[in-house]
C-alpha cells in the first residue's frame, strides 16, 4: 500500500494505492494519527487507486470518521472503484460517510 498527501486549504487529501486489508490497516492508521497530532482534522480519502478494502479497511475508515468528528472535523471519501465501492454498499459504509465521485468534489463540499 502507498499513501501520500495533498494540502488543499484546510483539507488534507489522502491518497491510498493497493490494497487495504489487516496487515496494511495499522500503517494507515499511523498515517492519519499523525496528521490528528498535526492539528488536521479535515480528510478526503482519495480511492482511486485503492484496488481491495477487506473489513479492516472498513473499520479504519469508520474510526477515522468518528475521530475526525470528534475534533470538529470531518472524513468524506472520494474516486471510488467499483470493487471498494461494492464492499462499502454492502456494509452500508456508503450511508455513515460522504463518498463522492471525485476529488474535487469532496474537497469543494467542505465549503458548503
Amino acid at each position: 500500500m502507498e499513501i501520500s498527501l495533498k494540502q488543499i486549504n484546510s483539507v488534507s487529501v489522502i491518497s491510498i494505492e493497493g490494497e487495504l486489508d489487516a496487515k496494511s490497516a495499522p500503517e494507515l492508521t499511523s498515517f492519519f494519527n499523525r496528521q490528528f497530532s498535526e492539528g488536521h482534522v479535515n480528510f478526503v480519502a482519495d480511492l482511486r487507486g485503492l484496488a481491495y478494502s477487506s473489513s479492516a479497511g472498513i473499520r479504519f475508515f469508520l474510526g477515522s470518521a468518528r475521530d475526525a468528528r470528534q475534533k470538529g472535523g470531518d472524513l468524506r471519501i472520494a474516486a471510488v472503484q467499483p470493487q471498494v465501492e461494492k464492499i462499502f454498499k454492502l456494509s452500508k459504509f456508503d450511508k455513515i460517510v460522504q463518498v463522492f465521485i471525485s476529488v474535487d468534489e469532496a474537497v469543494n463540499s467542505y465549503n458548503q
